[in-house]
């Protein structure tokens, strides 16, 4: 869709996609140390569907999901079940680790084809709903940094690059009364302040930031990749209010226009992978080690060509803002790199894994080393990945204006 000077108008709705661990088995992914199944609910999970459009122009449809990541399979599902064309529906999960598997993690909890089907259904009434009360609004971009250290750092390296920044998309009605239609919100973090030894389903500190906003809200993840938590544990998740405060008065000073360019873009991308990988010494911890064991006999391809990941990128340019929405777990330098009016997005469709920098090579670790097998690929992506996935976003950007 090319840019165009539209009229906005956006509907919203959200939907409880929350599983019930009473009702039958019900595994978490994220961690393999972790003891499945479920054992209750700590806070419920949502999705949240933003249609946003113009007079006379076709809407799209962008879904924050509280779930960790999808495959191929979920993807298509919950894309499938919204009265759009797949190719105008964006699904963004919030990378929860402790929300039922949609992805087959190995180790790391098995997908439940009934949940999924359920969540599907839901987030597809949702979809039409938000289209139904679809009305005139107003958007305005907002951008602020939060001091060092206060909630999220780099997990690989103390000294390494943080994305600080909290991004606000505002949209609320044109008419008299100003009513927030939805706050569309993303700062770059992995939700695992709650750990492996968390058996109960949570959307971890997105839920709690969620939960203490005073206007509806569409949580996107960051280039999260290597952002972590600084503090974790149940006891952490209280001063996560805090990031609900600086949105509240960041949503205060950010201005509105009722009118503005609107364009959204999608390019496919072929993401090379390294040669196959070896298969690793035998963990220590027996899940890890029996989760390397099914890698070693079901994937392992040591030394052997992989053909590269079929992804795609999407951009859009909202009003006086821009996002770019990538696949997989970006670090955050892509993120740093990007326009200082666009946002990056991760976790976006169906995942590719980790998507580090080329300098993250060098150093090693999990993201690099490690991570691919848990994702079920034979080896990591190429250091030539990212640089393609950016090369994609810069040329939807300048298509988009």
């Amino acid at each position: 869709m090319a840019t165009a000077r539209v009229h906005f108008r956006a509907g919203f709705a959200t939907v409880d996609i929350t599983p019930d661990p009473a009702e039958g088995r019900v595994e978490l992914s994220g961690y393999v140390a972790r003891e499945q199944p479920a054992t209750g609910v700590r806070d419920r999970l949502r999705a949240g569907v933003l249609a946003l459009g113009g007079e006379g122009c076709d809407p799209w449809l962008l879904v924050g999901l509280d779930l960790c990541i999808l495959d191929a399979a979920a993807a298509g599902r919950l894309a499938a079940a919204c009265p759009l064309p797949e190719e105008r529906v964006v699904l963004c999960c919030s990378h929860t680790h402790a929300a039922p598997a949609t992805y087959p993690l190995i180790g790391c909890g098995a997908p439940d084809p009934a949940y999924v089907r359920r969540a599907a259904l839901a987030v597809g009434d949702a979809a039409r709903r938000a289209l139904a009360d679809a009305v005139p609004c107003r958007v305005g971009w907002g951008r602020r940094a939060l001091p060092s250290g206060a909630l999220w750092g780099n997990r690989r390296d103390p000294a390494g690059p943080v994305d600080p920044r909290v991004h606000l998309m505002k949209i609320e009605r044109s008419d008299s009364t100003r009513r927030p239609v939805c706050a569309v919100w993303s700062v770059a973090c992995h939700p695992v302040v709650l750990g492996a030894d968390n058996r109960a389903v949570s959307a971890d500190w997105v839920g709690e930031v969620a939960r203490a906003l005073p206007f509806p809200s569409l949580f996107l993840q960051g280039f999260c990749g290597d952002q972590d938590p600084l503090r974790r544990g149940e006891a952490e998740l209280g001063p996560w209010a805090a990031l609900a405060a600086e949105l509240g008065a960041l949503w205060n000073v950010t201005p509105t226009a009722a009118a503005g360019p609107l364009g959204w873009a999608r390019r496919e991308v072929r993401l090379p992978r390294l040669p196959g990988d070896a298969v690793p010494p035998r963990p220590a911890d027996p899940r890890a080690a029996a989760a390397m064991l099914r890698w070693a006999d079901t994937v392992a391809a040591p030394g052997e060509p992989v053909p590269p990941e079929a992804a795609a990128v999407v951009a859009c340019r909202i009003g006086a803002g821009r996002a770019a929405f990538w696949p997989g777990e970006p670090h955050a330098a892509f993120a740093l790199a990007l326009p200082s009016d666009c946002c990056g997005v991760g976790h976006a469709g169906p995942s590719v894994g980790y998507i580090p920098e080329r300098q993250a090579y060098a150093g090693g670790g999990y993201e690099v080393a490690a991570a691919h097998r848990y994702y079920g690929f034979p080896s990591a992506l190429a250091p030539e990945a990212g640089e393609a996935l950016r090369a994609a976003t810069d040329a939807l950007l300048r298509e988009l204006g």
